[in-house]
């Protein structure tokens, strides 16, 4: 969000040094100004709610505090980390993938997780 902003916000700069070279320094302040405020506006009220939703999963999952490192792992980052890793040894030949085993739907990375996520909300809410 923060880089979109910036995006936006250097875009903004070009049309006001072009318009403020064909028409003259200040004259575009009166017509962007509105503009600036509601983009910035918005663009504060979506990296707050994205905020919320984070702090919110956070709770959900039993991570009060986030600064505190010493907690342990979150259980959807222990479910990450367990999937990289097979995935790692999976790569280095380690570990074989099922040959009899057709590949339908989603990927079974994509099933743990879900799988994962179903079990911690619906049958231990």
């Amino acid at each position: 969000v923060d880089r979109r902003y910036k995006q936006y916000y250097h875009q903004l700069q070009v049309v006001v040094s072009s318009f403020d070279a064909i028409v003259g320094c200040g004259a575009a302040k009166t017509y962007t100004a509105l503009a600036f405020q509601t983009i910035s506006s918005h663009f504060r009220c979506l990296r707050d709610a994205i905020s919320g939703q984070i702090c919110a999963c956070r709770r959900s999952l039993g991570e009060q505090d986030a600064s505190n490192e010493n907690s342990g792992l979150s259980r959807l980052r222990f479910v990450d980390q367990q999937l990289r890793q097979q995935r790692a040894l999976q790569q280095l030949g380690m570990i074989h993938q099922h040959a009899w085993r057709p590949q339908r739907g989603l990927p079974e990375s994509s099933v743990s997780v879900l799988r994962a996520w179903l079990f911690e909300h619906f049958l231990h809410p």
